[in-house]
């Protein structure tokens, strides 16, 4: 059933042809492709075709059908998979075949054409590993081969899925699916494809004609009303209509002057981090510095212990009494809860204390807090492996063998009471700001079915007029290892949405009680994923209940959108909402941000969730947090175990991020080569050498998949931390990083990607107990990397800050170079006209920690120009006339004695050209002091210096 049902939506999608096109939406359309080997059996393998002649635009995991109706060529994307067959059906070109099975070499990206009488069958989803898509084509169609489609089984022609009256005319818009707005008006635009002379065409939008420029192309500004809109743009070709595109734009009638930015404080990954009240205070300091307003501190993890110590109504263990190695060490002095508040709000920093609601434990280092003194809590699920009976999850063979996180029942009043208790003993103990439901969902589509959760069910029904006849078979049962829906599987989906609205409902009415009689306004906000339409998997229904499903938003499985369903969407519940947009694009985080605005039906704020783990790369990041701040109420961000805070303010602050400095690191294989390191007391993330001294904190607080060095105080390596297990690529005895760090010494951290060896086994090979190894930091060579200057010497200088023990020396060009107490150096380099190297070598107590070749450009100096360009910034840049007027005529006076000067040089007279070139300088100079004293007054300081940077090529 629930097959047939995901066939019929997907074949309403198919736009509207003319009679001859002979199928309808009920057909089953597949490719075969040539049989392995004719003569054992002669039916290849087949895949269903998922559309034809239809936009790929907003689409994802699918094989589309394109004929030459369509158009006459396609666009095939990087990391694509295309098919193209002429018109016998045989195979004239595959783009990014497989490689003898395996992953293709992925082809650039291009256009290739759709054969007349042929066609193109094009493939897209997101994993090679758990998808077929790409897969089926990449791998089982070779050049040359016969191929064939089916409908329903039979065999047909492609004239079958074709109407005969030449190119389908159809509609390329340049506007996102799904897009929010501030504005009432969006502007439609895009180009119709196909468009042929003689033939009659309109456009409508929601009926608007729209005009069609004589190139194809329109563009037309729709007036929007507030909250969502469904737009359908619809092409028609003498009168018959052909094809729809639908674009929902989300009309925002505010903008918030303030956005909040939270930063979400894991408590598994960071609480062993925070040894001392200054190490919380030092970090908050360097998060509000970021951009950072708001702190989303766990207070509950998984496994069930809490970050803070009043627990007087739950009892709950202390974060310091985990034991697994990756998890203990937390401080058990220090409330961590405590100590984010006074420092945070010290600072004027909010804290809002995050719950693992109902998760209780972590079967991924076996801690569990007080799970296993409440068995009857955890879980019971219902899944294939274990012969279709209902487990206790740490029973199942799931929770024995793949289950990370062990999950109580929603359900159970004991559960619901002693959760309801964690929340409260907070807001009772502690000036929080807010609370926040995290994991407050059922675990999977497995859970739960304990006798509790049968007989609420139960009565669940019978509130509707219904029976439960077969248990668990009228919600699901098994083929095999195929779910197989039951009758009641939609009310099961309803049922376990209202028992999460229970529970947020009684969250309500604790934290509303308190407030009243404490006249505070703690917030409640909860943390969800974005992707709405498979949440429903997890009990939840996270949208507005006043959230009206659309046909056109194209979720799988809309049955279940019922006014049922409806009714139990928990956000009336909710202050705010946080959304995981942790996708690795700015347009689809803009796509989910639109998706939550138009879910909370503009009741509630929605912030966009990123994921640094995804977004590293500062340039990616920027566009990321941007798309966030500019479509939602403002960021969460997690987590601060990955937070780099300069790159995390340049991207809040939409700047471009510089890193001013290099850190550098001795090699004892060769004392005079170095290691290049990425970052110096950063967050250890994917693909970083990094360096962590004492300033950092009590240790590196990284995780177990990383190698790490540890140097002394005296420069000695006294620790190596999986130096084989990198050395060898064996990971089955994995070492836990999170190397203390000693007092006058430093760390060495290492981490890549998964797979990637580079930077682990670089340092497990360049480093071993014993090594003499020394650090520093370089900066200031960026004020001369690919710089351009005028005169025929500079004064280079720059900056060593030695990281452990060590004194400091540079070379420069080979010669020796003074550094100064503070680490300052500085000599005078000749530069020749044209491109300039410079050879600069950091080395301490001999050892070479930095290498680099900086390259300058000298160019001929040309007065009159440098004037010209001088004047024309002080005609822009100085507000006061007169002022303005003083300084044009004081550059010109200056022009004027440089010309003389030229001239008595010309004649030989040397004495009366010396005499013009003071008369020179000293005008430039005077000019440069009063811009420099009018600095902030007439002149804003940064136009100010640039415009002394200009006159300063003239000394």
């Amino acid at each position: 059933m629930k097959v047939l049902t995901a066939m019929i939506l997907l074949f309403s999608l198919i736009p509207s042809l003319s009679a001859s096109a002979d199928y309808s939406e009920d057909d089953v359309i597949e490719v075969e492709a040539a049989p392995e080997d004719v003569t054992i059996d002669p039916v290849g393998k087949m895949k269903q075709i998922n559309f034809i002649d239809e936009s790929f635009e907003g689409k994802a995991d699918f094989i589309g059908l394109y004929t030459s109706e369509f158009a006459r060529e396609i666009l095939v994307k990087r990391l694509w998979v295309a098919v193209q067959v002429n018109e016998r059906n045989e195979v004239t070109q595959v783009v990014s075949p497989s490689v003898n099975g395996g992953v293709p070499v992925w082809e650039p990206e291009q256009t290739i054409e759709i054969p007349e009488g042929g066609y193109v069958l094009l493939a897209q989803d997101d994993s090679w590993a758990n998808k077929d898509f790409r897969k089926f084509l990449a791998t089982n169609f070779t050049e040359g081969d016969v191929i064939k489609l089916r409908k329903n089984g039979e065999v047909v022609p492609i004239t079958e899925f074709m109407t005969g009256d030449g190119l389908v005319p159809g509609i390329t818009l340049d506007n996102e699916p799904l897009y929010t707005v501030t504005e009432p008006v969006t502007e439609l635009s895009g180009s119709i494809r196909n468009l042929e002379e003689g033939e009659e065409y309109s456009l409508t939008a929601n009926g608007q004609e729209v005009a069609i420029a004589a190139d194809g192309t329109f563009s037309y500004s729709y007036s929007l009303s507030e909250k969502t809109n469904y737009i359908d743009l619809t092409i028609s070709k003498n009168g018959t209509e052909y094809a729809t595109e639908s674009v929902i734009v989300f009309y925002k009638d505010y903008v918030e002057e303030n956005k909040e930015v939270f930063l979400w404080v894991d408590q598994a990954t960071n609480a062993r981090k925070f040894q001392t009240s200054e190490s919380i205070y030092d970090m908050l300091v360097l998060a509000k510095d970021a951009g950072v307003t708001a702190i989303a501190l766990d207070v509950k993890g998984v496994e069930g212990f809490a970050s803070y110590k009043k627990n007087d109504l739950t009892n709950r263990p202390y974060v310091s009494e985990m034991t697994a190695p990756s998890r203990a060490g937390s401080n058990p002095d220090l409330d961590l809860l405590e100590e984010f508040i006074t420092h945070a709000h010290s600072l004027g920093l909010t804290v809002h204390a995050s719950t693992n609601v109902f998760a209780e434990g972590s079967i991924a280092y076996n801690e569990f807090a007080v799970l296993d003194e409440h068995l009857d809590w955890e879980e019971q699920i219902y899944r294939p492996e274990d012969g279709g009976e209902i487990k206790r999850l740490r029973e199942s063979q799931y929770g024995q063998s793949g289950a990370l996180v062990a999950f109580v029942n929603p359900a159970n009043p004991d559960v619901v009471d002693y959760q309801l208790k964690t929340f409260e003993e907070v807001i009772k103990n502690y000036d929080v700001d807010g609370v926040i439901l995290d994991r407050g969902r059922y675990d999977n589509v497995f859970a739960d079915f304990s006798d509790i959760s049968k007989s609420q069910f139960e009565e669940f029904l019978a509130e509707r007029g219904k029976e439960l006849t077969n248990w668990p078979a009228d919600v699901f049962t098994y083929e095999g290892n195929t779910r197989v829906d039951g009758p009641l599987i939609d009310e099961w989906f309803t049922y376990r949405a209202s028992v999460i609205k229970n529970f947020t409902s009684k969250l309500r009415d604790v934290v509303d009680g308190y407030n009243a009689e404490r006249e505070k306004d703690v917030q409640i906000s909860s943390y969800v994923g974005s992707w709405y339409d498979s949440y429903y998997l997890n009990g939840v229904n996270w949208a507005s209940p006043n959230f009206e499903y659309d046909e056109r938003l194209k979720f799988p499985n809309d049955q279940i959108y019922t006014d049922d369903y409806a009714q139990f969407g928990y956000t009336e519940d909710l202050d705010f909402l946080m959304i995981g947009t942790y996708q690795d694009t700015a347009a689809e985080v803009k796509k989910y941000i639109t998706l939550g605005n138009i879910l909370m039906n503009g009741d509630l704020p929605v912030y966009a969730g990123m994921a640094l783990a995804n977004h590293q790369e500062p340039k990616l990041q920027r566009e990321v947090f941007q798309a966030g701040l500019q479509n939602s109420a403002g960021l969460m961000i997690f987590d601060y175990s990955q937070a780099n805070f300069p790159v995390i303010k340049a991207s809040i602050d939409d700047v471009e991020y510089v890193k001013d400095y290099e850190i550098g690191i001795s090699d004892p294989r060769d004392a005079s080569t170095a290691v290049r390191g990425d970052y110096y007391n950063v967050n250890r993330n994917e693909d970083n050498i990094n360096v962590y001294g004492e300033s950092f904190g009590y240790s590196t607080g990284t995780n177990k998949w990383g190698v790490e060095a540890v140097i002394d105080a005296n420069g000695k390596v006294v620790k190596m931390v999986n130096k084989q297990q990198a050395m060898n690529w064996s990971w089955v005895q994995v070492e836990d990083n999170n190397s203390v760090i000693p007092q006058g010494g430093f760390v060495i951290s290492a981490a890549d990607a998964s797979g990637v060896r580079e930077r682990r086994q670089l340092v497990a090979n360049a480093y071993s107990v014993g090594d003499d190894v020394r650090a520093a930091i370089l900066t200031g060579y960026l004020d001369y990397e690919n710089k351009t200057f005028k005169k025929d010497e500079i004064s280079f200088s720059g900056q060593v800050q030695v990281v452990g023990t060590g004194e400091a020396s540079v070379k420069i060009n080979g010669e020796t170079v003074a550094v100064e107490s503070n680490g300052t150096f500085t000599t005078t380099l000749p530069l020749e006209l044209g491109v300039n190297e410079v050879e600069l070598v950091v080395l301490v107590d001999g050892m070479v920690t930095h290498e680099k070749l900086v390259t300058m450009t000298r160019e001929d100096l040309d007065v009159h120009e440098t004037i010209a360009e001088a004047k024309e910034l002080v005609s822009e840049y100085v507000t006061n006339k007169g002022i303005r007027t003083a300084l044009i005529a004081q550059l010109t006076n200056a022009e004027r004695h440089y010309d003389k000067m030229e001239e008595h040089k010309i004649q030989g007279r040397e004495e009366e050209a010396l005499k013009e070139e003071e008369l020179y300088l000293n005008a430039v100079d005077k000019v440069m002091k009063k811009i420099d004293n009018h600095s902030t007054k007439h002149i804003s300081e940064e136009h100010a210096q640039e415009i002394i940077a200009v006159l300063a090529d003239l000394l």
